[in-house]
């Protein structure tokens, strides 16, 4: 008689409600095949469940064996850990439905003092100055501000239902102040690290 393999142990990580907020947990009990609820997940936590995961009850698994909780950000003394910049997010959402709604919100970026530094010695390695500087953080921001903060967005207007284009598709996008990253930039540097806020 052979003997019954144990199930393996499956690790985990997280609980998905430490990943997702309430009301997006709730539109995974209600579509967890959507389309645009994975495009969601994706953005969220930069990994996409697979095809096999189709109820909601396989896609909380998976979240929780292969997603890290996402900690709320604390609040940060700018002159121990870097800089934050405010970021203005926006997305209209084009439904199958043939609606579409503008949505927006802010928060912050925050790039550490580590990375700050090597953006800082790069550019003075390039010659670049401190525009260089500023637009190596601007390309960070749009990089990677919708994987990294959580902007909590807001209806901008009411919803259109008037017939869109079969191209139409989900667009975001972000805005922010270069002269606020220039100030911050220069702060911290001349707080932490003034001889290189001179070569600048």
């Amino acid at each position: 008689m052979s003997e019954v393999m144990p199930a393996p142990i499956v690790e985990r990580r997280c609980r998905i409600e430490e990943v997702f907020d309430a009301g997006f947990i709730e539109l995974l009990r209600l579509v967890p095949r959507n389309p645009h609820v994975r495009a969601l997940i994706l953005r969220l936590t930069s990994k996409m469940p697979g095809p096999t995961c189709g109820t909601f009850e396989e896609i909380k698994e998976w979240v929780e064996t292969h997603c890290e909780k996402r900690v709320p950000s604390q609040g940060r003394t700018r002159g121990e850990n870097g800089i934050e910049i405010t970021v203005d997010f926006s997305e209209t959402e084009y439904g199958r439905a043939s609606y579409s709604v503008s949505r927006s919100g802010q928060d912050e970026f925050h790039l550490g003092a580590d990375d700050l530094l090597q953006i800082v010695q790069n550019a003075l390695g390039e010659g670049e100055g401190l525009e260089g500087v500023i637009d190596a953080i601007a390309g960070r921001i749009d990089d990677d501000a919708w994987s990294q903060c959580e902007p909590n967005l807001d209806d901008a207007d009411d919803y259109d239902y008037s017939d869109h284009e079969e191209t139409s598709s989900d667009s975001s996008r972000t805005s922010y102040s270069k002269d606020q990253i220039r100030q911050a930039v220069l702060a911290f540097l001349r707080e932490r690290h003034p001889h290189l806020a001179a070569e600048l």
